[in-house]
């Protein structure tokens, strides 16, 4: 009896943790028909979990700035890549191409650029915001390709995308 009830909350939990995992690595929000190619200058890189983010200012025909928040791999992902904190620093100028935001969704992504304090006194956080796209492929600052997502329909990679490094 002991096994049966065992396997049966064994069974119930795979179901239940698989249903989260697919709807975290949805790209739902996402127009994934449309690959947008960005090239800019690094503003803030954060190695985070669940996903890193890269702050892009990429300058516009009409010389305004548009800041592009470039979701990308978890932090423990990145390091497998070969890719550490160094490697791509503040006023590097990289190329991403990936998927932005369907209309009506959300457009925004924000991040706070001050440690969290133990201090109970009320501040108010600087942060950072920009448009949201998730990458598929990024261009480092050496000129390498790179994959920084295998979600999506690979419009950024192409027909070879199993060529780059992973």
């Amino acid at each position: 009896m002991k096994k049966t009830t065992a396997a049966w909350l064994a069974s119930v939990l795979v179901i239940v943790t698989a249903g989260s995992l697919a709807a975290h690595h949805s790209l739902a929000q996402f127009d994934t028909t449309t690959a947008v190619t960005v090239k800019g200058t690094i503003v803030r890189f954060e190695m985070i979990n669940p996903h890193s983010v890269i702050f892009v200012d990429q300058k516009r025909a009409d010389g305004q700035i548009q800041r592009w928040a470039v979701d990308g791999p978890a932090a423990a992902q990145l390091s497998r890549l070969g890719i550490n904190k160094d490697g791509v620093k503040v006023g590097d100028v990289i190329e991403v191409c990936g998927y932005v935001t369907k209309e009506g969704v959300e457009s925004q992504r924000t991040i706070n650029t001050e440690p969290i304090s133990l201090s109970l006194k009320a501040t108010t956080p600087k942060s950072m915001t920009g448009k949201i796209m998730n990458a598929e492929m990024v261009v480092m600052p050496d000129g390498k390709k790179q994959t920084w997502s295998d979600y999506g329909q690979h419009l950024c990679l192409g027909p070879d995308f199993h060529d780059f490094h992973k």
